[in-house]
Formats: C-alpha cells, sequence, structure tokens
C-alpha cells in the first residue's frame, strides 16, 4: 500500500464540526490512504467511522485523544488501536466526560454572572451537542453575536486567565498511559511541539511508559518535525502525526491534508498492535 496517513481526525462527537462520516469522506476525497479517529475523551464516533472508511477503502485505527495532568500542566495523549468495549478504559472516558460537562455549565454560570449571556440563552444554543465542553459554549457566544469569531471567544473570556476560565480536572498522565495499555492500545504524546511548557517537560514525559511521539502536526514545523523523529529513534518509540483537524469549527479553512504522515508509520503501528493481541 503506497499513499498516506492521517492519525488525528475529530468528529461532532467532541469538539469537530463534521459527523464521522462526512470526516471520513472528506480523507477518501483527499487520497487518505490510513485513517484514526482521535476525538476527545470519546470513542462514540468510532464504530460510524470505521464503517465508512471500510466503504471507502481505506485503513482505520480505532483512536482517542485524552486530556491528562502531568506536572501541573495539561497534556495530551493519543491512544491507537485501543478498544472501545474495555471496562477501565470506558470508566476512564465516562468519568473525563461528566468532568467537562461540569465544566461547560460553570463556565456557563460564570459568563451569566459577568453579565455575557443569561445561562438560559446559552444553554438554548448549546442543546444537541454529543459531548458538552468549553468549544461549544464558545459556539454559542458566537452565534449569540457575544463575539466575532470562534476564537475570540476563547480570547475573551474562556483561555486561562480569562474571566470565564474554569480549570480543568484530569486523570494524571500515568493512569491515561496504563488505561490505553490495559485497553490493548499505544499510547503516543500527542502534539509535543504546541507550547514552550510541553516541549520543556518531554524528557520527564518519557519517563512514562509512551509507545510513541506525534512528529507530524498542523503546529510542528519542519524542524521539529526532524527534532521528534531523531528523538523517537534514539529512544525506540513509534512516530504517527495527524492534522488535528476539527473542520471549520471556528470558521477557518479545514486542516486536513495539510499533514501527510508515511504511510510506513501505520504500518508499524499496525505491527506494533498485532504483538499485544
Amino acid at each position: 500500500m503506497t499513499g498516506w496517513a492521517d492519525l488525528h481526525l475529530h468528529t461532532t462527537c467532541s469538539d469537530g464540526a463534521d459527523t464521522p462520516e462526512r470526516v471520513m469522506e472528506r480523507a477518501h476525497e483527499l487520497g487518505i490512504a490510513a485513517v484514526a479517529i482521535t476525538d476527545h475523551d470519546t470513542m462514540a464516533g468510532v464504530a460510524a467511522a470505521r464503517a465508512a472508511a471500510q466503504t471507502a477503502g481505506m485503513d482505520f485505527l480505532e483512536g482517542v485523544e485524552i486530556s491528562a495532568s502531568f506536572d501541573g500542566q495539561e497534556i495530551h495523549i493519543l491512544g491507537l488501536g485501543v478498544r472501545e468495549d474495555t471496562p477501565v478504559l470506558k470508566a476512564l472516558l465516562e468519568r473525563s466526560n461528566k468532568d467537562r460537562a461540569e465544566r461547560a455549565w460553570h463556565i456557563v454560570d460564570r459568563l451569566d454572572k459577568i453579565g455575557v449571556a443569561p445561562r438560559a440563552t446559552l444553554a438554548a444554543h448549546m442543546e444537541g451537542a454529543a459531548q458538552l465542553g468549553r468549544m461549544h459554549v464558545a459556539v454559542a457566544l458566537e452565534r449569540l453575536g457575544k463575539v466575532r469569531t470562534v476564537q475570540d471567544a476563547f480570547e475573551r473570556y474562556l483561555n486561562r486567565a480569562c474571566p470565564a476560565f474554569v480549570p480543568k480536572i484530569l486523570p494524571p498522565a500515568a493512569d491515561a498511559v496504563r488505561t490505553i495499555h490495559e485497553a490493548r492500545g499505544l499510547a503516543f504524546i500527542a502534539h509535543p511541539g504546541l507550547g514552550h511548557t510541553l516541549r520543556r517537560r518531554l524528557g520527564s514525559l518519557l519517563e512514562l511508559p509512551f509507545d510513541g511521539i506525534e512528529a507530524w502536526h498542523v503546529s510542528h514545523t519542519e524542524q521539529m518535525v526532524d527534532t521528534f523523529k531523531a528523538l523517537a529513534g534514539k529512544r525506540g518509540l513509534l512516530l504517527t502525526g495527524g492534522s488535528d483537524c476539527h473542520g471549520d469549527i471556528k470558521k477557518e479553512k479545514p486542516t486536513m491534508g495539510r499533514v501527510r504522515t508515511p504511510y510506513a508509520c501505520y504500518e508499524h503501528i499496525r505491527d506494533a498492535l498485532s504483538k499485544l493481541q
């Protein structure tokens, strides 16, 4: 098989703009050979995406992107090849989604308190979200005309040090990695080049039993890609990569197609997973 892979994609099951089926359709249109759905703290879109990928003739990996805490900072961990019906994984994701929803409502209450928008009005624009989170609050603010764009909502109200910011409750990174392994998957550090804080802690983070690093990402420069490839080679780690595409949820051009992870990375991941079965 030749071509390229995108092993970091999001759908409406978390904070993406497109359904799992539409994400697979777009991937096929772009000529992507292997794909993975990695929604935030949920695998609700995996079954539909898998079926669509198989119909289109694309290779597919089950995936999830878990938000976790390490050294007091939020990091993201990609679990690839995980078995979605594993009890310990289901429990971790259910807990994370409950915490995520509670955080969203705390944010709504703060926005109400500071006079940005009433809780009831915001709630009406957040109905139907498959996995309620901060992105849905931002979209509601944009739809109500309280901000110019979804990104503006984050920068004015929702990011750290902003008036409606509420910190996340996160599982420890070690617990997330262990859960991925118990679910017969492989754990990768997501977008390690995204932010100076994560890059400074990368050495310490890799003391955990990670299986690989996401080298290719829309936020990574060519120099970063080379650095992460060299680091993976030195430590005997697998490589992955993807566009981290969320569609046009922020009214920006979708990133799918801008990052081309070598198909060989998918093959190496698949071979490593076969040894775990």
